[in-house]
Order: C-alpha cells, then structure tokens, then sequence
C-alpha cells in the first residue's frame, strides 16, 4: 500500500510540472516572438551591415528559443500521455526529453554569460555607424534608420555630443526626448537578458524534478511497484480463478432440466 501511494504521489507531481511547463511554454514563446519580430532588435538587424555578426546573433537567439519552446511542448505532451496510459516505454522517452531540455538549458545559460557583452557590443556598433553616416552626411537610409531608433527607444543622440550637434541635425522627432541612446539601448537589453535568464533559471527546477519523477516511476514498474489500476483487471487472472466447467452445463436447457 504504502509503494502505492508513493506512485500515486509521484503521479500528481509529474502532472503538476506538467501544467507549470505549459506556462514556461507560454512565456518561452512570448519572449522568442519578441527576440524576433520586435522593432527594438528588428531595426538594428535591417541596418547593420553586411560585416557585423548581429544578423547571426539575432538568428541564433531566434532559432535557440524556437528549439526550446518545441522541446518544451514535446516533452510535455509525453509526460502527460505516459501519466495517463501509465506506459513504461512512454516514461523512459519523458526521461529523455527532460535529458535533452536540461542539455539545451544549460547551454543557453552558458550562452547568455558568456555572449551579453557580444551583443550589447554588436547593436551599440551599428548605432554609432547609423550616427556617424547621418553626421557626416552620407546618402542612403541611414537617416530613416536612425529615426526610426530614436522613436522606438525614446532617445536623442549621444550626450557626450549634445553641445556640438543641434537637435534637428541628430534627426530627433521629439525635442523632449534628450536621453542618451547608448544608455536607453543598454537598458533595454539588460532588462531583455534579465528575462531570458529568469525564464531558462525557471525552466530548470522543473526540468531536474521531472527527470527525477520520471525515472521513479520508470522503475517502479519492473520492481513490482504496480500502479494505481495496472494489474487489477487482469483478463488472464480471472480465467485462471474461474474453476473449469463444462460448456454444455451452461446450456439453458440443461438448467431447465
């Protein structure tokens, strides 16, 4: 009874984990669909040119939040289906996506530390090239670009250069506006990377206990730990309890005789 309840208990865990990684999902894929269609990445990825690596970074971070959001649906749905139907087979597959989750997680923590400062870099490059284009004036759509930064992330220019450059030559849309991009922009990406750290952190609890949960209940079908309803209705069992009677007893007209 008591290894019973320890499988009931473990049961209810995993579905619990369940439900929460369906919420990590939710985010995951909130927070990738910024990375990747947000204007405050999507117009430095327009203007940097063809030597700078933002493109490549931006596609990696893309691509890496769509993997995980994909293994987070995966593992899942075979977490719940292999609680439901109670399949072993099924079990030892979650054990594996929660393997493979931990691996991917890991290595986007990895990532994020070790590349912050890369990106940062990256994007502050080609604002400072967007500027000095529109300083000296060269032709093209520089001055579009630079506009349309200085609208998204409410900022004039550079402070350092505020008193040798008027306003309207900055391309500043509002006058009221005299932040320094530089800053405003290393802001937004440091509350960017806040939440994708705190989002891979959340993730990885669940992913350990679920591991965990997973091989329990893995195991604890081949030493004998049964289930809550697995081997109750045997059909073979009740055949053999069943003592033998000869068919032709079971006739109506035998009873009636």
């Amino acid at each position: 009874m008591g290894s019973k309840l320890w499988v009931r208990v473990a049961r209810c865990q995993l579905l619990v984990i369940c439900l929460f990684t369906m919420v990590l999902v939710i985010g995951c894929c909130i927070l990738t669909v910024i990375t990747g269609f947000g204007s405050h990445f999507t117009i430095f990825t327009e203007a940097s040119p063809a030597d700078n690596m933002i493109r490549d970074l931006h596609y990696t971070m893309v691509l890496y939040g769509s993997f995980v959001c994909g293994l987070l649906i995966l593992t899942l749905l075979i977490s719940a289906i292999a609680v439901i139907r109670e399949s072993q087979h099924l079990m030892a597959t979650a054990f594996v996506g929660f393997g493979f989750l931990f691996c991917a997680l890991m290595a986007g923590l990895t990532w994020t530390q070790e590349c912050q400062n890369q990106v940062e870099s990256s994007i502050l490059d080609v604002y400072d090239d967007l500027y000095e284009q529109v300083l000296r004036g060269y032709p093209g759509k520089a001055q579009e670009h630079l506009l349309q930064a200085h609208d998204i992330f409410q900022c004039c220019g550079k402070s350092w250069q505020q008193q040798t450059m008027s306003t309207p030559h900055i391309m500043c849309s509002n006058t009221a506006d005299d932040k320094d991009c530089v800053s405003v922009i290393s802001d937004v990406l440091n509350i960017h990377w806040y939440w994708v750290r705190t989002l891979l952190l959340s993730s990885l609890g669940p992913t350990i206990y679920g591991m965990v949960l997973s091989s329990f209940l893995y195991f604890s079908l081949p030493k004998g730990n049964i289930w809550e309803r697995r081997g109750e209705y045997s059909f073979n069992g009740g055949l053999q309890s069943t003592p033998a009677t000869p068919l032709i007893q079971l006739m109506p007209f035998q009873s009636a005789q």
